[in-house]
Order: C-alpha cells, then structure tokens, then sequence
C-alpha cells in the first residue's frame, strides 16, 4: 500500500551522512535524470516509424534531446547498454506473442503495450538502480541492511533474499532439508533447527520452498560486515539483492497465480505492479525523498515508502 510521507516520522538514532559539500551529488544528478522517459519517447517512436530495427533509430537520434523538461545529451550512447531491452519492441510491432503472460492486480490480461513497457521499466530501472543505490549507500556509512534485528526491534530475523549461485558466499552452516523446502521464512510453525526456531540459532543460509535467503537472527551482523568500519568485505562480488539495498523497482513482478497451460507448457505469469519501493529505514531514502519522489513520478511508478524493521 501506498504511504503518506508524514506517516513515516525521522528516527533519531541513525549515523548521519559522511561530512562534505553534497556527498549524495553523484546520485542525486542521476535521479534527476531516469532513462525511463528517453526510452519510452524512442520506443513509441519506433512503433509508428518505417525504421527497421530500433538500433537504427538510436543512431538517427540528435545529439540532444529534451524530454519532459529535462535535457539528455547524446542519448544514443545514454540507451546504448539498454539495447537488448529496447529491441523487443521490434517482435511487438510484428505482432509476435510475448512469452510472458501479464496480468493487472486483479489478475486481469493487460495490453501488449502496457505488458511491454512494464517489462522496459523493469529491467532499465532495475540497472539504472543498482548504481544510484550504490552512488547514495556509500557516503551514508551505515550498516541497517547488514544487521539483524536490534533492540526494541518487533523482529525476530532480518532475511536477505539470495540468487540460487549466491549462498557460497556466505562462511556460514547451509540448510537444505526437505522439511526447509516445504515451508517458508514466515510459515506458522517455524522450521526446527537444533531443537529450537531457526531464528533462535546462529547465522545461517537457508533453502526455502520459495528460494534461498540468508538469516540474520537478533543482534547478528552479516558475516562480511567489517564493523570497525562499516564495510563489506565482498563488496565486488555482493548479491543481487545489496546492490539495490533500498530502492526497489516493482513495475514488473513475477506471478505464480498469473501461470496459465498453453499448447502443452506453462506460461509464466508476471503482475504490472508500476511501482517503487524505498525503504524509509535508510538514511538516504529520507534525505532524497523529494528526487525519489520525482524519479518514480517520471518513470511513470507509484513511490510506496516502507520499513523493513521497526
């Protein structure tokens, strides 16, 4: 749901930003300029156009362009990484099916256009993220995503989400266990480990029924945190999950409910949710609220603000 700013007050107990003139500038010049209006302006064009692929039309474009206010020079090479993205729309204009089957919230079929620019905003937002998250997590020096629930925290575990190749990367005990794999992270019992709720015990990486997470009990720390300073020890090499620490983009989301059999197989269902998280526990998140603001009202996403522990 989505949130009232006024409804999240400031807490107090947060390490403030590295000293500087403006340590957030880097990210903060690249919220004001979202790729998401550029690539949705060249896409429409290509639809109506004769051009041949859209590749040929990034090359026709100026070396400038203004789009929604906002000036993007040489466009071309800002789209260029995004290619494999933007040529999609060459199977749509053919009137090809997309594989994927996407849905409204209430489950309801959407037009290709719209299942397609949900797909665009997903995948450039997604990318265009991971490095303005990283531009802004840097100067705040803090580690609330690399910590377990503290104090008066209501929390009983913190879980970062894992991809299937990422668990090696943890020195930690690995469970994976039929009775894991039955059950998830906030199923009703709790999954036994050593006798005792799994949250009760150290540190560990689990397989659940809906994927791997690792689980950071109360008071634990991740095991590459380098308290002293504040740092990961695994910073190249991170999952996919610490790199967009606190700005999640949801324009797209996969939807088990949303499957349907087709001509012998399932086609996969994805839900077009058009929005941005951000989570208010991050310092940053609260002192750019306004540009986060702005950034999903540009790529065209509802900002929803939330807690991932309170």
């Amino acid at each position: 749901m989505d949130r009232d700013l006024r409804a999240l007050p400031d807490r107090t107990d947060d390490r403030p930003p590295k000293a500087g003139p403006d340590p957030f500038a880097a990210g903060r010049l690249r919220l004001r300029q979202p790729l998401m209006p550029l690539a949705r302006l060249v896409v429409l064009t290509f639809l109506v156009s004769r051009h041949p692929s859209v590749a040929e039309l990034l090359e026709q474009l100026p070396q400038e362009m203004v789009v929604g206010g906002r000036v993007y020079r040489a466009p071309a090479a800002l789209l260029a990484p995004h290619l494999d993205l933007l040529a999609a729309a060459e199977a749509m204009r053919r009137g090809e099916p997309d594989d994927r089957l996407v849905v409204s919230e209430d489950l309801t079929p959407v037009k290709p256009l719209i299942a397609f620019m949900a797909g665009l905003t997903q995948g450039i937002c997604s990318r265009e993220l991971e490095t303005i998250n990283s531009l802004l997590c840097d100067p705040c020096g803090c580690s609330v995503c690399c910590t377990g629930p503290r104090g008066e925290m209501h929390q009983l575990f913190f879980e970062i989400p894992l991809e299937a190749a990422e668990p090696q990367l943890f020195p930690v005990p690995v469970v994976d266990s039929p009775a894991s794999r039955s059950c998830t992270s906030s199923g009703e019992p709790p999954l036994l480990r050593e006798g005792k709720p799994f949250y009760e015990t150290p540190t560990a990486v689990y397989r659940w029924q809906n994927g791997w997470s690792l689980i950071l009990p109360r008071q634990a720390d991740c095991p590459h945190l380098a308290p002293d300073v504040s740092r990961c020890r695994i910073y190249v090499q991170r999952p996919q999950v610490c790199r967009r620490p606190q700005l999640f983009p949801y324009a797209l989301e996969r939807c088990p409910a949303g499957d349907r059999p087709e001509d012998g197989r399932v086609r996969q269902g994805f839900m077009a949710r058009h929005k941005l998280l951000a989570v208010w526990d991050c310092p940053y998140v609260r002192q750019l609220v306004d540009e986060i603001a702005d950034y999903a009202a540009a790529s065209m996403l509802s900002l929803v603000l939330a807690r991932n522990k309170a």
